[in-house]
């Protein structure tokens, strides 16, 4: 009999640990969220960036996005909650604005486009993940002549005649 109850008791205490695992694992996952206020390109229209958008999550700020700028938040699960202060054009009136999208499990860098959001296009219009753009360039040979200890140069010892 005690070797059942043992052998429930592990099990049972599995089945919690993997489902607090199983829990984690989506509520804790985090996403880098870049907030784009570019102009946007989607089916052959153009939706133009706004004058200045002020982003807030959780009351404190975190970008103020003039045209043309990015900015970038981290966010701890899989809705991403901010309000958003906008000004459309130059001397304009500002206007609120709170939203919350559901962020995809599959990508970890998140670009959100806030003028194609805000239009209210499709998701694959205004969210997309970051790729790093790594540059793989050569290295530049370095075309200076090897120099000795004393400074002379191995150029300079070919071009020496032999005596």
């Amino acid at each position: 009999m005690s070797k059942t109850r043992r052998l429930l008791f592990r099990l049972g205490t599995l089945l919690v640990l993997l489902a607090i695992a199983a829990c984690m694992m989506v509520v804790g996952r985090g996403h880098t969220v870049f907030l784009d206020n570019k102009t946007l390109e989607y089916n052959g229209q153009s939706y133009p960036a706004l004058y200045k958008i002020e982003v807030e999550k959780d009351g404190e700020t975190i970008a103020k996005l003039n045209k043309r700028e990015r900015g970038k938040a981290t966010n701890i699960g899989q809705t991403f909650d901010i309000t958003l202060r906008i000004t459309k054009e130059k001397k304009g009136a500002e206007e609120e604005q709170t939203i919350r999208i559901k962020l995809p499990y599959s990508m970890d860098g998140i670009i959100l486009n806030l003028p194609g959001y805000l239009e209210g296009l499709p998701e694959e219009a205004y969210l997309s993940e970051f790729i790093s753009s790594e540059e793989t360039e050569p290295a530049p040979e370095d075309e200076t002549p090897a120099e000795d200890e004393f400074g002379i140069s191995s150029e300079t010892e070919e071009a020496a005649p032999a005596n």
